[in-house]
């Protein structure tokens, strides 16, 4: 009788397993991104993931694999090499794109998604379009139509430029308004806020944005250009002398925290900080308050953003039939008119191409901070892509941070800097 009983119950809960997987057959595919955990772009995306799930529930559904953003190009790579690619994914390492996916046609062909989504076909920025095209007439991924110059946030309770802006200031001329304050600066992880620096260090110096702006596909191997020598030496006595104490081993949390801790003045970053400064959020201490927050370009009048060039979402080729539709449809609702007027006002930006609603409008007006960053750009702005835009991927991930400390101590000169970031970018060409 027990094992008659057993048997029964067995079979009752396998027909229960057969009956729920009838009713729950939703397309689900697994997304590995960064914008997860601690990042801060996780604000707006994973709800964003949500959104898209509950619009299609019991039809697609989207899982997000947490990734940290400095493993996650090498980690897309090694599915890649195994054979193993996710059904969606957004960028991953360029020179693997563009050497091996690209020309493997590792891809599915996107032009469909332009030609049943003609609103987004019309917002589609012209350079991003002719980017992504392939000589085949196929399209590769779809970029955001939105245009996100970075630049620098800055507490003007502690740090008086004398009525002027940082764009009307050279890096000399800021850092002396500086005194005794300090750069929130990292060095672990990708060293993004120090990246975000001495990328506009690049910008200012004679040559150094076109060179920027050169090589966001064909990647930078020699970094012993003068530019970038020049930027190094910069870079050097910011980081000994206006540095935030933390900034060894810092990761982005730490130079986060800096800066809203009140010990440090200036903090480089993208228009997506902007929510860190609406309300305390348990991230507020030694008496800092986010309405004395003001956004702007980086000294030299530069700011930092890669226009019709890099890779957005794409699909691998050996995504199922099913999974192709389901990441075509999450691709056509995150580039939706609703989705990207929200994005913006998340995360700052412009949409050149797009007639924004009165709502949108409306409500960028209710965020001072965010209106005041995206607008800090002039006719004068130098606006070219970061320096990690323009190295290999593993070069900005690890190595760059890496060797920040023995700059700090003094240990590397500018020179030899520049000699060990080349000599690791020349051992990406051999992957």
């Amino acid at each position: 009788m027990k094992k008659f009983l057993a048997l029964l119950l067995a079979a009752m809960m396998l027909l229960g397993m057969a009956s729920f997987a009838f009713a729950d057959d939703a397309v689900t595919i697994t997304v590995p991104h960064y914008k997860t955990g601690e990042n801060v772009g996780a604000l707006f995306f994973l709800p964003q993931v949500e959104r898209f799930n509950t619009l299609y529930e019991g039809k697609y559904h989207v899982e997000i694999e947490e990734l940290t953003q400095d493993m996650y190009a090498e980690k897309i790579k090694q599915l890649g090499q195994q054979n193993k690619l996710p059904a969606l994914i957004e960028g991953g390492e360029t020179e693997w794109l563009k050497n091996v996916v690209i020309p493997n046609k590792l891809y599915a062909d996107l032009s469909d998604v332009l030609e049943n989504n003609p609103e987004l076909k019309a917002l589609m920025i012209a350079d991003h379009i002719e980017a992504q095209t392939q000589e085949d007439g196929s399209f590769f991924s779809i970029t955001y139509p939105v245009v996100r110059p970075m630049g620098m946030y800055y507490n003007g309770a502690m740090l008086d430029l004398g009525g002027k802006t940082p764009a009307d200031l050279s890096w000399d001329e800021f850092l002396a308004c500086l005194g005794d304050n300090k750069i929130a600066m990292m060095t672990g992880e990708n060293a993004w806020t120090t990246m975000l620096v001495f990328s506009s260090l690049i910008a200012a110096e004679e040559g150094g944005a076109d060179l920027l702006r050169a090589h966001t596909i064909d990647k930078l191997y020699d970094l012993t250009d003068p530019a970038i020598v020049n930027a190094v030496a910069k870079l050097q006595n910011i980081l000994q002398n206006y540095a935030s104490s933390n900034t060894i081993g810092a990761v982005y949390a730490d130079a986060a925290n800096a800066f809203m801790s009140k010990n440090a003045a200036v903090i480089a970053n993208g228009s997506w900080m902007v929510g860190d400064f609406k309300t305390d959020g348990g991230k507020w201490s030694n008496g800092f308050d986010g309405s004395t927050v003001h956004g702007a370009v980086l000294p030299g009048n530069v700011a930092l953003t890669n226009v019709g060039e890099g890779y957005g979402w794409w699909i691998p080729a050996n995504a199922s039939e099913k999974e192709q539709e389901a990441a075509k449809a999450f691709i056509a609702f995150i580039m939706s008119q609703d989705e990207l007027e929200a994005y913006m006002l998340a995360e700052g930006g412009v949409a050149p191409n797009m007639t924004v609603s009165e709502a949108y409008k409306a409500s960028a007006m209710e965020d001072p901070l965010m209106y005041e960053y995206v607008n800090a750009v002039n006719a004068d702005t130098i606006l070219c892509p970061s320096f990690g835009d323009c190295v290999p991927s593993s070069v900005i991930d690890t190595e760059f941070g890496n060797l920040l400390p023995g700059l700090i101590s003094g240990n590397l000169t500018p020179e030899q800097f520049c000699q060990e970031l080349s000599a690791a970018a020349e051992e990406t060409r051999l992957d």
